[in-house]
């Protein structure tokens, strides 16, 4: 991987995002389509934020695409997780979902003066609780279930530094080189590939994982083809 330039990681991105774009209707395995609807909604958000972060990077803020990549690596894994638990997965992502609008919801009735329609429409979802929508609940465990040495978590860890407030996100406008440090206005700059090279895994990843939901596997190939160029896995673990 190390062989591979910026430039040769954004083409394949750019390939992969046009490849998605022409993609025509597909056909599922599931009688159940509640997994391929998330799927769905969930990879054309991966490829979308793609095109945001080079635009991002062309318009000169690459340091503030970390906080797209960080979420772009979070669905990915949580798009693998998914195509591997199918309907059972769904429902604990549709029943954690209602949890969180639940809670919300009280604290929100505490704090403001929210109509009170609003508040029975959310109160009034069904809340199910499962196996999976407590696994679904901690990002961390979905990362156990994939990859038990925690390499993934490792890497969405390291962007958290870079979407949250943290010592690690104001170090890239300060200049410790100087006595006393002083403040700067544009971050200092990172490895030039951190963005492309993350862009083609996530695209690549959930791109299959997406795909293996899909009657014929329509974009098997084409996706292998381009991690094989990229020296890059072709598919996140499978769940032990």
């Amino acid at each position: 991987m190390s062989n591979v330039t910026p430039q040769q990681y954004r083409e394949a991105v750019e390939r992969m995002v046009a490849d998605y774009r022409a993609a025509g209707p597909v056909e599922t395995k599931q009688r159940r389509y509640r997994s391929v609807l998330l799927a769905h909604g969930w990879c054309t958000e991966v490829h979308r934020l793609a095109e945001a972060v080079l635009h991002l990077i062309d318009s000169g803020y690459r340091h503030e695409t970390l906080i797209l990549l960080r979420t772009m690596v979070e669905t990915t894994v949580s798009l693998q997780w998914l195509s591997q638990k199918g309907d059972a997965g769904a429902v604990g992502v549709f029943a954690e979902g209602g949890r969180t609008n639940r809670a919300a919801a009280e604290d929100m009735q505490k704090a403001f003066n929210v109509p009170q329609d609003l508040i029975d429409a959310i109160k009034g979802a069904p809340v199910e609780k499962t196996d999976e929508s407590e696994i679904f609940r901690k990002f961390q465990a979905q990362c156990d279930e994939l990859d038990p040495k925690r390499e993934l978590y490792s890497v969405y860890r390291f962007l958290c530094g870079y979407a949250h407030p943290s010592a690690t996100s104001a170090a890239a406008f300060t200049e410790w080189t100087t006595d006393p440090p002083s403040l700067r206005i544009a971050p200092k700059d990172g490895p030039a590939s951190v963005a492309e090279a993350t862009l083609a895994m996530c695209l690549i990843w959930a791109g299959r994982a997406y795909d293996e939901m899909i009657i014929g596997k329509p974009r098997k190939q084409f996706l292998r083809s381009v991690a094989k160029d990229l020296g890059l896995p072709h598919a996140l673990p499978l769940i032990n």
